[in-house]
């Protein structure tokens, strides 16, 4: 397989993910191949009648192999090469998928809607369910929507916070969350749980785990590898969100080569299905 990893001079890169999959390319060099690339590497500058201006690579500007590449690094780094390879212009986000909204995995109210059912008041988490790592949120609404969030940006320099009314947004309840957890799941079965944040002591409920890998595993349109992040509230443990394995924070260190046949399953996916965000609502039930 050929990858393109990514490699960024700035602060807030994972540099923990890069390590670990260079490492793995590194081992296995003999089975992989892999190129060290930046954000900054995908536009081309041309020279124009006002001066220099950036614009997007095409795919004719790069070796053939790249049209199989396995981009890893971040939303909009992977987001590049699936622009320029495939003309993906977004990974739709999996959130809690379908077949898993019952209230037995969430333990809370929850729901995905549009952009007229946000509500202006109360507290509440809430999230763009469309793209991914867009924004979050958490607390009073009336302390974070305003009116002008839900206008149109007025130029392609207005970097303030709108609302997209062809995405669809997650809303749900606030609850204490006690301890939280990420399992990562490698050609549908459970490779390992690692703990992330909160009480270290208290432990998933892995029937319930169980369960929803299985209920999951049966959908035509599930990822061959993915994650489920879970959290235990004084409810139980619930599901948070299910994530397809690209751009995916790895919380475990030990790793080995199955680790980079699940970012081509990720990257498999998104071509095959990027399955489209669909409304939900529990808060009537």
């Amino acid at each position: 397989m050929f990858f393109i990893l990514q490699k960024e001079d700035r602060f807030n890169f994972d540099d923990v993910q890069f390590a670990i999959m260079e490492s793995l390319l590194k081992a296995f060099k003999h089975q992989h191949e892999y190129v060290l690339m930046q954000e900054s590497d995908f536009y081309s500058e041309d020279d124009s009648f006002n001066g220099t201006e950036c614009r997007l690579k095409d795919a004719s500007e790069f070796p053939e192999k790249y049209q199989k590449a396995i981009a890893i690094g971040e939303v909009t780094f992977v987001g590049k090469v699936l622009k320029i390879f495939h003309g993906i212009d977004n990974e739709n986000a999996i959130e809690v998928p379908p077949c898993l909204r019952e209230f037995r995995f969430l333990k809370r109210k929850y729901s995905i809607v549009p952009v007229w059912d946000i509500p202006r008041e109360g507290r509440y988490f809430i999230k763009d369910a469309t793209q991914q790592k867009s924004f979050s949120y958490k607390g009073e609404l009336e302390n974070f929507v305003y009116d002008e969030m839900f206008e149109p940006k007025t130029n392609e320099y207005d970097l303030s916070l709108k609302f997209d009314y062809d995405h669809l947004y997650q809303i749900s309840e606030v609850v204490n969350v006690l301890a939280e957890f990420r399992a990562y799941i490698l050609e549908g079965q459970l490779e390992t749980v690692s703990h992330f944040a909160g009480d270290a002591y208290l432990l998933p409920d892995m029937e319930l785990l169980k369960e929803a890998i299985r209920i999951y595993n049966e959908q035509t349109d599930c990822p061959k590898s993915y994650s489920i992040d879970l959290m235990i509230t004084p409810e139980g443990t619930a599901i948070t969100e299910v994530h397809n394995f690209m751009c995916l924070g790895l919380y475990n260190v030990n790793w080995d080569e199955k680790l980079l046949f699940a970012f081509k399953d990720g990257w498999n996916y998104v071509l095959n299905h990027n399955t489209p965000q669909t409304e939900y609502s529990n808060f009537e039930d």
